[in-house]
């Protein structure tokens, strides 16, 4: 019996996150797959197994040079698939192998809510091009609206693990939030510069809310924030950090993470908070709400999107009662070690590479 070849895999990424990167490492250190990443010189990546290539910059749909180097490159490696991370890296794989003779299958990865247009021809040039083999998608809610513009077969995808493992430098030396005193110490943790649909200004009237009643609180903003949220909110209550390198050392000593966000698709931020055992008040919108358990062994609660009363009842129906956030905390454990499995995400990216790599024929 012929023993399958193992697929040959170029990642285009200037960008590549943790997962991803600890991913396709998982697949070339275990003969999953061949890794070769082709980044720009000046990318941060770890020195490890992985074969590397420099390339230039991706700066947009179409930049030459990076258009040049990478069929320079596909020419010299014949990968049987390009995992291109971005729009823009997937615009230029489809560009380099124009015309191309035994060209590999293109795969690329959608990861944002953001409406597709399709009377924009910049959207040929990537998403919606013909010549993508498939699409890897970060939610369910994303591989059902791009079905209305892709068919279905090109569509597939699982939301991105989590390793508790990944937090235990932050459990280790975490960062002092909110006052002595605070009944309550709620984080909230992201950038909402330029982003309405966040819904900072919903978190900031909970806040309110909590401090109406003669509650002790305190909010903690870890992200770049608009002036107008940061001038309008309670001095006395909340804190803004800004951007912070180590936002994720915030997260453990909070009683409540709360998230209120209008859309969001897969915030990583959920895990994280998870994985600290921090229980979550997250709004109900596709994408965030598979993140944590409801029902009989819940996480967290879920509100109505927009609701400042709802998401200020939750918060005190967590941090008021230590017996509850106790088996919430557990329950959002059990969650990332039983849902969010590395070698679950290893496995679905291994036989999706076979597979298109079996119907190219390369």
């Amino acid at each position: 019996m012929t023993k399958a070849r193992i697929p040959k895999v170029l990642l285009l990424s200037h960008d590549c996150d943790l997962v991803l990167y600890q991913t396709f490492k998982a697949l070339n250190d275990n003969g999953k797959a061949e890794i070769t990443i082709a980044a720009p010189d000046e990318a941060v990546l770890p020195v490890d197994s992985m074969k590397r290539v420099a390339m230039p910059a991706i700066k947009s749909k179409f930049t030459l040079k990076a258009i040049c180097k990478l069929r320079h490159v596909i020419k010299a490696l014949r990968p049987d698939i390009i995992f291109a991370v971005s729009t823009s890296a997937l615009s230029t794989a489809i560009q380099a192998t124009r015309c191309m003779r035994h060209a590999p299958a293109i795969v690329g990865y959608r990861g944002t809510q953001a409406r597709v247009h399709p009377f924009d021809p910049t959207y040929r040039m990537a998403l919606l091009n013909k010549r993508v083999a498939h699409i890897v998608c970060e939610t369910p809610d994303i591989c059902q609206y791009l079905s209305g513009y892709i068919p279905a077969e090109k569509l597939s995808g699982r939301p991105k693990p989590f390793m508790r493992q990944w937090v235990q430098n932050a459990m280790a030396h975490p960062v002092a939030i909110g006052k002595e005193g605070d009944q309550i110490k709620i984080i909230y943790i992201g950038i909402t510069k330029g982003r309405p649909h966040k819904g900072l200004p919903i978190l900031l009237k909970a806040a309110e809310i909590l401090a109406d009643e003669g509650l002790k609180i305190s909010l903690t903003v870890v992200g770049d924030a608009e002036p107008h949220d940061i001038q309008s909110a309670r001095q006395d209550i909340v804190t803004f950090t800004g951007n912070r390198p180590d936002a994720m050392h915030y997260l453990p000593g909070a009683d409540v993470f709360a998230l209120p966000s209008l859309r969001d698709a897969s915030p990583r931020v959920i895990r994280e908070a998870q994985a600290c055992g921090v229980p979550c008040v997250v709004s109900d919108i596709p994408g965030a709400r598979d993140l944590i358990t409801t029902g009989n062994d819940p996480g967290g609660i879920l509100v109505p999107p927009g609701d400042a009363q709802a998401m200020a009842q939750a918060i005190k129906d967590i941090a008021l009662d230590p017996e509850v956030r106790a088996r919430m905390s557990a329950a959002a454990l059990r969650n990332i070690d039983d849902n969010y499995a590395m070698a679950d995400y290893v496995e679905y990216f291994d036989n999706l590479f076979r597979k298109i790599a079996g119907q190219s024929g390369r």
